[in-house]
């Protein structure tokens, strides 16, 4: 599995010819791509139109869902104004991702504990106007994954020292497998947009 960040709450996953966008922000992004999973609903991108190349599987909403061997599940986690905000996690090659997208109030309990055991978490970094740098540490030590990937940021360098590591340096890329996660390890990997 290859992970990949383009900005904001842009990720890609990728796993041979399997390509999970998380909140791509056009159209352009979605040429692959076998799902989209977007965090808030009105998504930032259009859903694509039928017809011409195969169009990706979308979700938006809360619920479970199973494509190419990829299984989603999705919970609400908040309503600001009009948007509807999810948090999932995504099983690719047996590997549990969560994403808590953008995240801007304390995670239910509920939510917390069914994410738990999630191998990668990748959360929101920046602080505001999305939870706080020290509230995600909290939610990162309870969820105890192996691997953490921040997104929405401009430097990590608060959300690091939250969690203790101002060592993590920018990456391409992470690319793991499932034998080389540690559990509980907690490792940061800052990705480089």
């Amino acid at each position: 599995m290859v992970i990949t960040y383009q900005g904001e709450n842009y990720f890609k996953i990728q796993s041979g010819d399997l390509v999970v966008l998380i909140d791509p922000p056009n159209q352009r992004s979605f040429k692959g791509a076998s799902v989209i999973v977007n965090t808030i609903r009105p998504t930032l991108a259009e859903q694509p139109e039928e017809g011409g190349e195969a169009a990706p599987f979308w979700i938006d909403h809360q619920g479970e869902y199973e494509i190419s061997g990829i299984h989603v599940y999705g919970w609400t986690t908040e309503w600001v104004r009009d948007e509807e905000h999810t948090a999932y996690r995504i099983t690719v090659d047996g590997i549990d991702v969560a994403v808590l997208g953008y995240l801007a109030k304390e995670l239910d309990q509920k939510i917390q504990g069914t994410l738990g055991g999630s191998e990668i978490l990748i959360v929101p970094a920046g602080g505001k106007p999305f939870l706080a740098q020290s509230s995600i540490a909290k939610i990162v030590r309870q969820i105890e994954p192996a691997a953490i990937i921040p997104g929405l940021f401009t430097d990590p360098k608060l959300f690091l020292k939250e969690l203790g590591d101002t060592k993590a340096v920018p990456q391409e890329r992470f690319t793991v497998k499932k034998k080389d996660l540690v559990p509980k390890a907690m490792a940061v990997q800052v990705l480089a947009a």
